[in-house]
């Protein structure tokens, strides 16, 4: 892994652990209602946000290996989009 892919894999990583400390502060009091989670892609100037319920966080978070991005945002080779809607996409690396 190049160091540029290296950097983006911990741009990556520091928004999946912010994602995952706000599904752990509301996951008792945000009901059904969406949440606006941070995008996972691999742009560290990226402030777009995703709005899923916790539980559909939750979905994507069962595959250690799968981001949740805005719809059409850039991924880098060998990642691929799993699932999308409307409003966003599953990454998989």
């Amino acid at each position: 892994m190049s160091s540029r892919e290296k950097r983006l894999a911990e741009t990556q990583r520091a928004f999946r652990i912010g994602n995952e400390r706000l599904r752990a502060a509301l996951e008792a009091t945000a009901g059904g209602e969406p949440i606006p989670f941070l995008c996972e892609c691999m742009d560290d100037t990226c402030l777009a946000r995703v709005e899923l319920t916790l539980e559909e966080y939750g979905a994507v978070r069962r595959h250690e290996n799968r981001f949740v991005i805005v719809r059409d945002h850039p991924t880098l080779a060998g990642e691929r989009i799993v699932q999308e809607n409307g409003l966003y996409q599953v990454m998989e690396k």
